[in-house]
């Protein structure tokens, strides 16, 4: 193993805010498990406790030892106290939808005109140690810490609650790279987080295995690496700790950010993406899987659903019994599931085939088993046609005749490649109309002006043409022909704060949640998408701009009450569709107003789409 730089703080001890019990504890066994995982001379760490914690010493510490890794290293930020909020400055609002910064309360926070560390800083200076090539991963065991006080959930103990800040920073309370303004991470950053809690959560701390109290996070996170053993991915790692912290304590579900770099294992690694994006988990005394209406399931009146767990091994199957805005209920089949893991599975049954194709015998044959592929009678229009080329490949075309797709090599590819057509038309159309949160959230195409680098607040966005389609142009620059680049902006004018994620359906039939993964925007705020860095639109990759080349992305916002994953629709481009999509059992389809009787929450769906032209 490469070096491994640690920098782990634990405060219990405060001097203008109460304290608290477990967080040196927290910060000992963090500790002693990197030391258990890395060879002593490999193992580079630094411990700030109590009156050492200072927010000056946690920034310098974090500038220049954790900012002495280098490219093939790890750097391990380890957090255990108080976390608050704080009113978000002026000139960083697009990075904040609900208009309040984490924070992280080091010893002398709020002790005369000494502030808490800000999220904002925090991610700069993490990103700042990133962009030199190494691997980065920050455990924040702390309230509001997806973004953290510690609440004692004991008959004898008061909740420690440290009421948010009351007014903004001043600019020169900042680090000086804030001071001015965002400094945007970089784009493909190597960071890694895992949050005690969503930001809007408190953290607990209980007496645990020893009787001493602990930080009921901490505790389930190392329980959790200890088990599944060195080779489980972070985010293998965090869906079982959560199985552990929600069994135990109410209103506390732990966070993993971190995108791609969240499938490498604890401490770094070689990628192993997950076999799905939907999970089966227990909770509450029941199991339940994270996709419900708001991801195109139908209500179960409209016919029989199932999952089976993914992977190799016996099949583990489990019937959906009751669909939700979020999640829908299941009962296991024939087997019981351990309470304390989360399983990826997959649908194999859904109420209804989304699409019909027109195809031969050979083809028909296979569409036969697939969830959500029908072969077309000879009376009906078919979605889909399927034809032998004169040089025996297979084309997928539209009902125009169009191709829809380069040329497959057999049946099997063949529909391999409609599948995924389908879930991508069928995400695209996914809408629930009759919603009262219909047009809650307006999506918003903002002009971006050269050399801009944050999103503007009260500029007036783009309007559509004609087509219902906002147009951008390519324009002409010395060489060649730059992108056009713009600002996405999601503005709640409603009276609810509403979770909001954005999906980008491409031309290619790609669906990403990048732009905005999914956060709470609160009420009559405004969100943007890349924390307020300009978007940039292009033709897909491999095409150089020519006059007349063009190409559409599909904006899909989808809003609910609650909040809710957006894993569950990300698939990549059909040219790498060998690689399992995470919709690789899911139909994207909804009717309108169809609800079930157990749908507590509402969403609603809006699209835009952008349509990008090299002119001339």
């Amino acid at each position: 193993m490469t070096a491994v730089y640690a920098l782990v703080v634990g405060i219990d001890t405060y001097r203008a805010v109460s304290g608290l019990r477990g967080c040196r504890g927290d910060a000992a066994a963090a500790l002693a498990y990197l030391r258990s995982r890395t060879a002593e001379d490999d193992l580079h760490a630094v411990e700030l406790h109590d009156d050492k914690a200072t927010r000056e010493a946690v920034i310098d510490s974090i500038r220049h030892h954790l900012g002495r890794a280098g490219a093939g290293d790890t750097a391990v930020f380890f957090y255990a106290g108080h976390g608050s909020q704080a009113p978000v400055p002026p000139q960083l609002w697009h990075t904040e939808s609900t208009g309040m910064m984490q924070t992280l309360v080091c010893t002398d926070s709020r002790d005369g005109d000494t502030p808490d560390l800000y999220d904002k800083e925090l991610a700069v200076l993490l990103g700042a140690v990133a962009a030199r090539g190494c691997h980065v991963v920050a455990i924040l065991d702390s309230c509001h810490s997806a973004g953290g006080v510690r609440e004692v959930p004991e008959p004898a103990a008061r909740a420690r609650r440290i009421p948010p800040a009351t007014r903004a920073p001043l600019p020169e309370a900042l680090i000086p790279e804030l001071r001015h303004g965002w400094q945007a991470l970089p784009e493909h950053s190597h960071l890694v987080e895992l949050a005690a809690c969503h930001s809007d959560q408190l953290a607990h701390e209980m007496p645990v295995d020893s009787g001493e109290p602990r930080g009921v996070f901490t505790w389930a996170l190392l329980r959790a690496l200890d088990q599944l053993g060195p080779s489980a991915t972070y985010r293998e790692v965090l869906a079982a700790a959560r199985c552990a912290v929600e069994d135990r304590v109410q209103m506390q579900a732990p966070q993993l950010s971190g995108d791609e770099p969240a499938d490498q294992p604890f401490l770094g690694g070689a990628l192993r993406p997950p076999a799905s994006g939907i999970t089966l988990r227990h909770l509450a005394g029941r199991w339940e899987i994270d996709a419900g209406s708001c991801h195109g399931l139908p209500p179960v009146a409209a016919g029989p659903m199932r999952v089976t767990v993914a992977g190799d091994g016996p099949v583990r199957a489990a019937d959906v019994v009751s669909v939700l805005a979020d999640r829908s209920i299941v009962a296991p089949d024939g087997w019981t599931p351990d309470p304390d893991r989360q399983y990826p599975v997959i649908f194999t049954r859904l109420a209804q085939p989304p699409l019909t194709v027109a195809a031969g015998p050979d083809v028909a044959d296979l569409i036969s088993g697939s969830p959500y592929l029908l072969a077309a009678g000879e009376q009906s229009v078919p979605d889909l046609r399927i034809d032998v080329t004169r040089s025996g490949r297979i084309l997928l075309a539209g009902t125009d005749g169009q191709p829809l797709a380069p040329e497959v090599d057999g049946p099997a590819q063949a529909v391999r490649a409609a599948e995924h057509i389908a879930r991508w038309r069928h995400a695209r159309a996914l809408g629930n109309p009759v919603s009262p949160l219909a047009g809650a959230v307006r999506l918003e195409i903002v002009p971006a002006y050269p050399g801009e680098r944050a999103a503007p607040l009260h500029r007036p966005p783009r309007t559509v043409d004609a087509d219902g389609r906002i147009r951008l142009e390519y324009r002409p620059q010395a060489g060649g022909w730059a992108a056009p680049t713009v600002f996405v902006r999601l503005h709640n004018t409603s009276d609810r704060n509403l979770w909001c994620v954005l999906l980008d359906l491409t031309s290619g039939y790609r669906i990403h949640t990048a732009l905005f993964p999914g956060a709470f925007v609160s009420a009559g705020l405004s969100g943007t998408a890349l924390n307020g860095r300009p978007v940039q639109f292009s033709l897909p990759r491999g095409q150089e701009p020519r006059p007349g080349r063009h190409t559409t992305d599909w904006l899909k916002l989808i809003v609910a009450e609650c909040e809710f994953s957006g894993r569950p629709f990300e698939q990549p481009p059909l040219d790498e569709a060998g690689r399992r999509g995470v919709l690789e059992r899911i139909r994207m389809t909804r009717d309108a107003g169809s609800a079930d009787l157990d749908d507590a929450y509402d969403w609603a769906a809006t699209t835009v789409a952008v349509h990008t032209v090299v002119p001339g």
